[in-house]
């Protein structure tokens, strides 16, 4: 279901932790010191990090400093798993960016809990460079955006104070891009609440260049902000869901609950588990109501859950298999801000 990283010096913990994963059905890759980890985060991209606080090398807290300052890897969700139970051992760690901690030793049960948990809420935040006129680089996350705006979030020990109506350049790379976006954007707010220092930044399109990257941008942020079309009774989008199990093709019916422009949730009839429970990827098309050609998307399953005599798949979309997929992506995202207006 997800491709974990397990940064763990002791064998016998990350042998354990590394089968009862595998048994849940996620891929497991392990990294014996904190440089490796550093390696395996930067080559396979897995969907979240499971962090021993104590490794040689780069220890736990070093690691997530220079994680979380990168725009790309810093979106990778990092649950801390350490055997250091003070109260400030677990403040400084949340406060380093660290999703969750989990004290050792651990509840089994409890550790796939808060995978699952984590997993199902996706990559969060969005990291963003933001460089101002003074030339120095600063990585925020992203909170809340819509078209044309967002709101950029820095931990104020590090934070550069940004002068309303100050120009700003915006730097965000992403797996799904061919290559990283620049946009150039006004500061129109700044709020203060410890610890934290938040911007709001207007992108400023000046051309179609700059409104085709904006666009890319907000593409990006929509699964992780608001842009997201829910979908009522009265409003259904039929999907086709194209798998193999045990050798055999499967072709199953079902609709969208709601859809972003990078995945999506899909009712399937329960029935549908019988032959999904052992497949994490399917193929799926669909057409939008405002487009007359057919789109088509391999896309991973994230999470399931029960949805009444259903079965709700949370979806997202694979770029590097889908044809043509920037493209059908735009379509989706020109669909998604539509309603949004």
């Amino acid at each position: 279901m997800a491709l974990i990283l397990v940064a763990e010096d002791n064998q016998v913990t990350a042998e354990i932790i590394r089968v009862r994963l595998q048994h849940a059905g996620h891929e497991v890759v392990w990294a014996a010191d904190g440089r490796q980890a550093l390696d395996q985060l930067a080559n396979t991209r897995p969907d979240l990090v499971l962090l021993d606080m104590m490794m040689p090398e780069v220890d736990g807290s070093e690691f997530l400093r220079i994680v979380k300052k990168d725009a790309v890897l810093g979106s990778i969700p990092v649950m801390v798993v350490s055997a250091r139970t003070q109260e400030e051992d677990i403040l400084e760690a949340l406060a380093a960016g660290a999703d969750d901690y989990l004290t050792k030793p651990m509840s089994l049960r409890e550790l796939l809990a808060r995978v699952d948990r984590i997993l199902a809420q996706g990559r969060e935040p969005l990291r963003i460079a933001v460089q101002g006129r003074e030339g120095a680089l600063t990585v925020g996350e992203v909170v809340a955006a819509n078209p044309g705006t967002t709101s950029v979030r820095f931990h104020r020990d590090g934070a550069q104070c940004y002068a309303i109506g100050e120009s700003t350049r915006m730097t965000l790379s992403s797996p799904s891009l061919p290559q990283a976006i620049e946009l150039a954007a006004t500061v129109v707010s700044r709020t203060e609440a410890d610890p934290y220092r938040t911007y709001g930044l207007r992108i400023e399109r000046e051309d179609d260049t700059e409104r085709e990257m904006a666009t890319a941008f907000l593409n990006l942020v929509g699964s992780r902000g608001d842009h997201r079309v829910r979908f009522d009774e009265s409003e259904h989008i039929d999907v086709e869901v194209f798998t193999q199990s045990q050798g055999e093709s499967h072709i199953l019916l079902g609709t969208f609950e709601d859809i972003s422009s990078s995945g999506a949730r899909v009712i399937l009839k329960d029935g549908a588990e019988r032959i999904l429970s052992r497949v994490d990827r399917f193929e799926l098309r669909f057409r939008l109501p405002s487009d007359s050609d057919p789109l088509a998307l391999t896309a991973d399953i994230r999470h399931r859950a029960i949805a009444g005599d259903a079965v709700a798949y949370g979806i997202r979309f694979v770029p590097d298999r889908s044809p043509d997929f920037l493209e059908q992506q735009a379509q989706i995202s020109d669909f998604v801000l539509g309603r949004m207006t």
